[in-house]
């Protein structure tokens, strides 16, 4: 009775850890901040954060896969081709920093899911 009593909680500790790294999934939106002479037009990101290190983009061109370079309780960083990008956990803020030289600057929160494939961006209007 003992070893199954320890066997059931080894095995409900391991369920719990693989259901906590489920993807996380952020509304990000702001624009660009640098230089100021582009043209200042809001742009909307979906950053998801997966498990196994796993960090995937819609940029509204498609997704975009992200190698991701450091990742600790203040910071995530990660790389895609054309920028690098600083994830800040506490504030939210989302940088991109392009190889051109353009800074843009966004804003994350958390989507809410919806159930049958939808979720709920920050502006509470439905994607599917």
């Amino acid at each position: 009775m003992f070893w199954t009593s320890i066997l059931a909680l080894i095995f409900g500790l391991t369920s719990t850890a693989v259901f906590s790294e489920d993807a996380r999934q952020l509304t990000c939106s702001g624009m660009m901040i640098e230089p100021p002479a582009l043209s200042q037009s809001p742009e909307t990101v979906l950053l998801t954060l997966g498990p196994a290190q796993k960090v995937t983009l819609d940029l509204g061109k498609g997704m975009v896969n992200a190698r991701k370079v450091s990742d600790n309780k203040i910071q995530l960083k990660f790389r895609t081709k054309d920028f690098e990008g600083e994830y800040f956990h506490y504030t939210g803020d989302l940088f991109f920093i392009y190889k051109s030289g353009h800074l843009m600057k966004l804003t994350c929160q958390k989507r809410e899911t919806l159930g049958l494939g939808r979720a709920r961006g920050a502006s509470g209007s439905a994607w599917q």
